[in-house]
């Protein structure tokens, strides 16, 4: 059975128009199917844990963004027998272009609805709330300003309207790169490795290459491996930052001797001060420390 779960509020390409022809598709094919639309920030994941909890093998479909992934991410249960779709209608979209999902709505709902290739894709999960996972990434710093001042700004409204707001992150990047202050920051790795950095803008444990509506800040992250990659942005001026970010869309950054890359299984990142928190470009409110590790059960994702 397959069960979608749309978000409204997602705009770009045209979220009501994409469940249109999924509405349109669906009828015409006269595929059994139940359709939600979610009413407040958390529901779609009260929906998702209701519909795994009463059906193990359900096909649940996200429509929307990177937030709405997240969410229902956050409600699926019995991940291990579940199948998980989406249709992507976000701004950045990153889950998708990392997961290499088609972006098209008309091929994207082809593809959920007539599905021929699966990727076993690791899940990440809060080590001290396992209930809060993250597909894309998580992050503390200046990375999540970015994302904290993107959920309640004018400018991603705006851009939306010219289907351009892919380009939020990078217009409120320049202004965080003026008045974010960065600050020490410590990375202990699998419980064992600790390192110290005295500068950090900001630091990400990713699930993907992608975060920040294309930033291809990890190129070599693998969503099916087994690990999480972490990225550093250490000892940086606010010069060279302006310049890196520029570069990391195409992941031309890895060279600098101001970034840093790890592997592993679990990783925690201790921040001098609290510092604004994210989980797939939702906010994680305000913390001093982020810690995650992979999920032990992988979930099956459409991919084709």
């Amino acid at each position: 059975m397959y069960y979608f779960i749309m978000n409204p509020n997602a705009k770009s390409g045209g979220n009501n128009s994409a469940w249109h022809r999924i509405e349109a598709a669906l009828e015409r094919e006269a595929i059994p199917h139940h359709a939600f639309v979610t009413q407040h920030p958390g529901h779609g994941t009260e929906i998702a844990t209701s519909i795994t909890r009463s059906d193990p093998r359900a096909t649940v479909i996200a429509v929307g963004g990177d937030g709405s992934i997240h969410d229902v991410l956050c409600g699926l249960e019995n991940l291990g027998t579940v199948t998980f779709g989406v249709i992507p209608s976000g701004s950045g979209n990153d889950f998708a272009r990392g997961m290499g999902l088609c972006r098209k709505p008309d091929e994207a709902i082809s593809t959920v609805l007539h599905p021929t290739t699966y990727r076993q894709m690791d899940v990440a999960q809060l080590t001290d709330r396992p209930e809060l996972r993250f597909g894309v990434s998580a992050g503390i710093g200046f990375d999540a300003s970015i994302c904290h001042e993107a959920l309640k700004s004018p400018i991603k409204n705006f851009l939306n309207h010219f289907r351009a707001g892919n380009l939020t992150y990078s217009v409120l990047a320049a202004k965080q790169i003026a008045v974010y202050q960065p600050g020490p920051m410590t990375l202990i790795l699998d419980d064992t490795e600790r390192i110290d950095f005295p500068r950090v803008f900001f630091a990400a444990i990713m699930n993907q290459q992608y975060q920040g509506g294309g930033l291809c800040l990890v190129p070599h992250a693998d969503p099916s491996d087994g690990y999480l990659d972490v990225f550093v942005g250490g000892d940086i001026s606010r010069l060279k930052l302006v310049c890196m970010l520029p570069a990391a869309y195409s992941g031309r950054h890895t060279h600098l001797n101001c970034v840093h890359f790890f592997r592993c299984k679990k990783a925690k990142i201790i921040a001098d001060k609290s510092r604004p928190v994210h989980l797939d470009g939702e906010s994680g409110g305000i913390q001093r420390s982020l810690s995650a590790e992979i999920c032990p059960v992988k979930l099956r994702v459409i991919t084709g």
